[in-house]
């Protein structure tokens, strides 16, 4: 199935790319959330009188997430959990705690789907990088620090 890019997406293309997916991704995911459209004549035609106003948006979109990286830039996020004398939480700290927790102290607003955690949920006290994804290009790293409460 080939589909236009209404905006880049890692290791598939750049905005306005035709490329080739699978039928199931293209009309599954891509599609429905706004991401591509069928490569038709007509939505060629039509991408190419929309594509100035998708490129200045995709601009805006970038601008904005490299602004919200700089000032999650220098981040130390401090949890506090129960933990037993080991230091295994009675619990886990996954990214729905990372995203609210980072609301809570004013970082502005970080959507779950953004955080990446490498080893998934965090188990145990101690310090660990947590990768935000906040634009195809804009990712930065932030310190979660687990102590016990």
């Amino acid at each position: 199935m080939k589909v236009i890019l209404l905006e880049r997406i890692n290791k598939l293309g750049r905005l306005g790319d035709v490329v080739e997916v699978r039928p199931g991704y293209g009309r599954n995911f891509l599609v429905p959330q706004g991401k591509a459209v069928v490569a038709t004549a007509s939505n060629l035609a039509a991408f190419a009188e929309r594509r100035a106003a998708l490129e200045a948006a995709e601009a805006e979109r970038l601008q904005t997430a490299r602004a919200r990286a700089e000032a999650l830039a220098n981040v130390v996020l401090r949890i506090s959990q129960q933990a037993g004398e080991d230091g295994r939480l009675f619990g886990s700290v996954t990214h729905h705690d990372i995203a609210r927790l980072l609301m809570e102290n004013g970082h502005g607003t970080v959507q779950h789907g953004e955080i990446r955690m490498q080893d998934g949920p965090i188990k145990r006290t101690g310090e660990y990088t947590v990768r935000l994804h906040l634009h195809p290009e804009v990712e930065l790293d932030i310190q979660v620090v687990v102590e016990r409460a």
